[in-house]
């Protein structure tokens, strides 16, 4: 409740004020079969196990898939192929596996027996002493490589358009992609060639990648996000651009200077983040890769916002739906005006943009006293019309 006579008319219980509770129904929970385990490999190389369903009615959609989320949860489970399981969408979106039905087990029931090579390379997979997950370390795998593509074309990254799943997934089979730097140099007759892909498609994919290369000069953050370096969020990636004006430079940092505070000049990375981050940019991969993107013009340099830029300095969290731009390219224009951009209200924040529907930043910024302006307001300060 926002009213303050409201508030004290409810007061506050044992636990919480009563005016900030929070009731939630039970989510839906239906019965269907298992009818057969399958793996899904990760850009990191994690496999992930997922059950197959026989096709159910769940909160207004057709479920036929559920995360399993691991081999021990498997095991632990005792989950066996002709099952009769339960499920129910977590947080009312997506599909879990949530239990057995052992009174209802068939005879026939088949216990599962666990793959010890990926599912897409062949590779054997490898698990960490002390972790759940097991992992394809073929750094070739087609599957990670898909993956990891597709993350640099997402939207919150390099934002290529019409660069699909299958799009990726067909080039990469074709041996046309291996690296993000093969993007750049595709031509439109090699998509051409792809099954389903026509002249038109093919000239806008290759249009929207060339696109992406000044995007990158515009919100370095992108990149590295894009780029998926262990441990580093659109909000890290943030830091680390403002900090470091291209690729080559932040190459070249170390676990120090990534952890060096605003004040210092550095990123802030955590002591554990920044030191599997200087793993990462010393190792002859990265090396070769970086050295690519840089020769096909990506990551040479971008904008870290003028120092007299209208933001500079500023720390701004965009929150709820925007009329006039896509959070994307609210994001692209607070950079250029030398703010930095968040993704959640943390004690750095010093300005949010609500736009409608905003929620629980908004609540937060509120809470913490940061000041609040809406779209309108975000245009006066950066100068547009």
């Amino acid at each position: 409740l926002e009213r303050v006579a409201d508030q004290e008319a409810l007061g506050v219980g044992s636990g919480a004020p009563r005016w900030a509770l929070a009731r939630k129904f039970a989510p839906e929970r239906v019965a269907t079969r298992l009818r057969a385990i399958t793996w899904q490999v990760g850009r990191t190389g994690v496999v992930t196990p997922v059950a197959e369903l026989e096709p159910v009615e769940l909160g207004g959609s057709t479920v036929a898939r559920a995360t399993l989320h691991n081999a021990d949860e498997i095991a632990r489970r005792d989950l066996r192929i002709g099952d009769r399981v339960w499920v129910e969408k977590a947080g009312e979106i997506i599909p879990a596996l949530v239990g057995v039905d052992m009174a209802a087990r068939p005879a026939e029931a088949e216990v599962y027996d666990f793959p010890d090579t990926c599912p897409a390379c062949a590779g054997a997979l490898a698990r960490e002493d002390g972790k759940a997950a097991w992992r394809c370390d073929n750094a070739a795998c087609p599957a990670r490589v898909a993956r990891r593509i597709a993350h640099f074309a997402s939207s919150s990254a390099m934002d290529i358009g019409g660069l699909g799943p299958a799009l990726i997934e067909a080039a990469v089979e074709r041996g046309l992609v291996r690296t993000p730097a093969d993007l750049y140099r595709l031509r439109p007759a090699d998509l051409e060639a792809l099954p389903g892909v026509g002249a038109r498609t093919a000239g806008k994919v290759v249009e929207a990648i060339a696109a992406s290369r000044e995007r990158a000069g515009r919100d370095g953050a992108r990149l590295i996000y894009g780029l998926g370096l262990p441990g580093v969020g659109r909000e890290s990636a943030g830091r680390l651009a403002s900090t470091y004006g291209g690729l080559e430079a932040l190459a070249a940092a170390n676990a120090g200077a990534l952890m060096k505070g605003e004040a210092e000049g550095g990123p802030g990375l955590g002591e554990a983040t920044a030191g599997v981050v200087e793993n990462y940019l010393r190792g002859e991969t990265t090396r070769v890769e970086w050295a690519e993107l840089r020769a096909a013009g990506v990551g040479v340099g971008w904008s870290r916002g003028a120092e007299g830029g209208a933001l500079a300095g500023e720390v701004v969290v965009v929150t709820g739906a925007l009329g006039r731009w896509t959070r994307a390219e609210a994001a692209e224009r607070l950079a250029a005006a030398g703010a930095r951009v968040g993704t959640s209200v943390t004690r750095e924040t010093t300005l949010v943009v609500a736009g409608e529907g905003a929620g629980a930043k908004l609540d937060a910024a509120r809470e913490r006293g940061i000041t609040v302006i809406d779209e309108a307001e975000l245009a006066r300060r950066l100068g547009e019309p």
